[in-house]
């Protein structure tokens, strides 16, 4: 059907109670064109018995980086195309046609941001990811469900092995090369640390996070505080 192929990879660490991964897997099971690659990073929850129920490729890791995961991934894959799947979001199976319909054009970018969940406040911030920091900006967060060809890629590692704001780094490092797109298929996401903190107490912590950003604070320090209490995808 189609002359390319796409790798998707999923970074996991104890993502059974949402049910999303599974709903990932079951869409992407029946796809002949993708290849699926799991990087755990030492899941206890049934994850892992999860996984072993689909054709996936599944790399067992002691690794508590979701970056390295990931790059760890992107090295074991065997197509030039890869997606990196966030484990908390829901593709448009369609989006992964139109990126191998249009495989000459397409460079990196990511799928259009929703939250599954009903909120103004979360509309609105999917429309801020999307139109602003998406379009005008080029920084493609992961549940955007980032896509690129690795041969754009000539410095390594793929992605940077940061722990928290590699998608920004990502993005930053990708937007020297080509400028990133937003395609037209929808990632529906959860909104789970908005449920477990609050939407107001998660924006601000979001915008916090932002700042400590823009004033070079250790990657460290910004992830144990936004990881506090939730553990989703480092555990301290």
């Amino acid at each position: 059907m189609f002359k390319h192929r796409i790798s998707i990879i999923f970074s996991t660490f104890n993502e059974l109670s949402l049910g999303l991964l599974e709903l990932s897997l079951k869409s992407l099971s029946n796809l002949e064109y993708v290849e699926v690659i799991v990087v755990d990073g030492g899941s206890s929850d049934g994850t892992l018995e999860l996984i072993e129920n689909y054709p996936v490729k599944l790399i067992h890791s002691n690794i508590s980086s979701r970056a390295e995961r990931l790059n760890l991934g992107i090295e074991s894959s065997s197509h030039e195309l890869i997606l990196l799947h966030h484990p908390r979001s829901l593709i448009d199976t369609k989006g992964l046609e139109y990126l191998l319909e249009n495989y000459k054009s397409i460079q990196w970018g990511g799928f259009y941001h929703q939250f599954i969940e009903e909120h103004f406040l979360l509309k609105f911030t999917s429309w801020y990811s999307n139109e602003v920091r998406g379009k005008l900006r080029g920084i493609i967060y992961l549940d955007h469900c980032i896509f690129f060809k690795k041969s754009i890629v000539k410095k390594m590692p793929w992605v940077p092995e940061v722990v928290i704001f590699e998608d920004t780094e990502f993005s930053e490092k990708l937007n020297k090369l080509h400028p990133a797109v937003i395609i037209p298929f929808l990632s529906k996401t959860s909104a789970i640390r908005f449920k477990k903190n609050g939407v107001i107490r998660q924006l601000i912590l979001n915008i916090v996070m932002k700042l400590c950003f823009y004033m070079k604070f250790s990657d460290e320090l910004m992830n144990k505080i936004y990881e506090k209490g939730l553990g989703l995808n480092t555990k301290y």
